[in-house]
């Protein structure tokens, strides 16, 4: 019997077709729907991880094997923002813990794309992803961000702790990337004016040309001069998002690290939706649908 809260996902190509098995325990829950018809580089697959009751309630223990084989393009989704409940008085010394562990293999590609984590009043939050890649021609994307809280109901920054590590590495434990973000502790007048912050990992061969993409648009927008009565543009549209790349090249595996902070989820929504959109050939439009539709 599987404990609470814990659940797999495998992707692997049987005898030329896509097989991909999901098994989950209460309160995760995991579906996957079809996923369209195979590509000529990938067969795209895709998996929901949803929570019953809308959300991760206090003091909960979630943990998630995936696994992506060769050839498979697994597209990693929520459905609507991960809401963290604040704490009962019963649980209140008790922490919510999220992680998700990912195995990719040669030729394989994985987008991690989920909605933004969401923590309630009081929330506290721990989550852990940690993605493998089985030597350089595996490929992934990843992103993790959050919003302040509960806007609707005045809560910004209000939460009491988010805690969010990301790594990716090889298969012999070498580090390629480790990122750690942490908000504890007198920091929610530190975040004003922002509402939302995502990083977006961008690493392997088959998304390069994205990575490319992030690095000459931030290069132009550093050395593009400033002309106060020029006209709006598209970007001028977007002068609300602070966003930096960081170059990655670590034990053979190359791409980028993306750091954006939106006075809105809106905007800042908008924003990676509009950069990513350069992926939807990898998977189809079928899969990439399901992403542009998600949030």
């Amino acid at each position: 019997m599987s404990l609470p809260g814990t659940g797999n996902i495998d992707c692997q190509i049987v005898a030329g077709q896509l097989q991909q098995s999901v098994s989950s325990a209460y309160p995760l829950k995991i579906i996957a729907p079809h996923a369209g018809p195979e590509l000529a580089d990938f067969h795209p697959a895709v998996s929901y991880l949803m929570s019953y009751g809308g959300g991760i309630v206090h003091a909960d223990r979630i943990h998630v094997n995936v696994r992506v084989g060769s050839k498979c393009a697994l597209v990693l989704l929520t459905q609507g923002s991960t809401k963290v409940f604040r704490p009962q008085l019963r649980a209140a010394s008790e922490q919510t813990y999220q992680t998700i562990i990912i195995d990719v293999e040669p030729d394989a590609l994985l987008f991690l794309l989920p909605d933004p984590v969401t923590c309630f009043k009081d929330a506290m939050y721990n989550q852990r992803q940690s993605v493998t890649l089985h030597g350089p021609t595996a490929s992934v994307v990843l992103l993790d961000w959050m919003t302040s809280g509960r806007m609707s109901r005045g809560e910004r920054w209000a939460f009491a702790k988010y805690f969010s590590v990301n790594v990716i590495k090889t298969t012999s434990e070498k580090i390629i990337v480790r990122d750690a973000l942490l908000l504890q502790d007198n920091f929610a007048k530190r975040m004003e004016p922002i509402d939302a912050f995502a990083l977006i990992l961008i690493l392997g061969p088959a998304v390069a040309d994205v990575a490319q993409t992030f690095r000459e648009e931030h290069k132009a927008q550093r050395i593009k001069p400033f002309r106060p009565n020029a006209t709006h543009d598209h970007a001028s549209e977007e002068q609300g998002i602070l966003w930096s790349v960081s170059e990655i090249e670590e034990h053979g595996v190359c791409g980028v690290a993306v750091r954006a902070a939106g006075p809105s989820t809106e905007e800042l929504k908008d924003w990676i939706k509009r950069r990513l959109f350069s992926l939807k050939p990898l998977v189809g439009h079928c899969v990439w649908s399901m992403y542009a539709n998600s949030f």
